[in-house]
């Protein structure tokens, strides 16, 4: 995909959010100085002229939010590598959002990840606010299962998806599936031969006894 394409639907997806914008604050917030709508793929952050929008601490959370525990997913309340398995997501994720000009979706195994930057924030400076981030999830959110940590000038969100197989245990099943079948045709294949073969020998047999 090219840069034209890329920020034409950057700005499409601006334009979704400031309509569920200007559509939700007409019930919820008619007297609001300022405001911030979060989607996946963009975000919309507004306030009046004036307004200092307390962002004093940058690396201060501005609101969170933590899943369930993963204990009540996982049998033996252990977690079975989950930690470890979103530790590697994170890690890609910080790496990606340098690479990605601020905005990176990523999944390792069952863990589905995602982070983006205010849009002059990017490169390595892009990738400090997320890791802080991910600092903070780790920390406050401990075993969820899902969260969303939301910084001055970043976001992150992860979800783990537990009922999802591994891919690498669908191959290996579908092999497994696979290997069966064809040990089930190889063998009817040889028993068919060998019955062939039984009756043109009963069948000669059967001429020599004639002579």
């Amino acid at each position: 995909m090219d840069s034209t394409s890329k920020r034409f639907y950057r700005a499409l997806l601006l334009c979704f959010a400031a309509l569920f914008l200007s559509r939700d604050f007409n019930f919820r917030s008619q007297a609001s100085v300022a405001a911030r709508v979060q989607l996946h793929g963009c975000y919309l952050h507004y306030k009046l002229d004036g307004v200092d929008s307390d962002y004093s601490g940058k690396q201060r959370p501005l609101h969170k939010t933590c899943g369930d525990d993963v204990g009540g997913f996982i049998s033996g309340g252990s977690g079975g590598g989950f930690e470890e398995m979103r530790k590697a997501a994170f890690g890609a994720l910080e790496s990606g959002v340098v690479s990605g000009d601020g905005f990176c979706k990523t999944r390792y195994e069952l863990m589905e990840v995602m982070a983006q930057c205010e849009g002059g924030l990017g490169g390595c400076e892009c990738g400090e606010c997320v890791s802080s981030a991910v600092e903070i999830a780790e920390e406050e959110c401990g075993g969820s299962v899902s969260g969303e940590i939301y910084l001055a000038e970043c976001f992150l969100s992860f979800a783990y998806h537990p009922e999802e197989s591994h891919p690498g245990e669908e191959r290996k099943d579908q092999k497994g599936s696979n290997g069966k079948a064809l040990a089930i045709v190889v063998g009817g294949a040889a028993a068919l031969c060998f019955g062939v073969i039984l009756l043109l020998f009963l069948k000669s047999w059967g001429k020599k006894d004639d002579y």
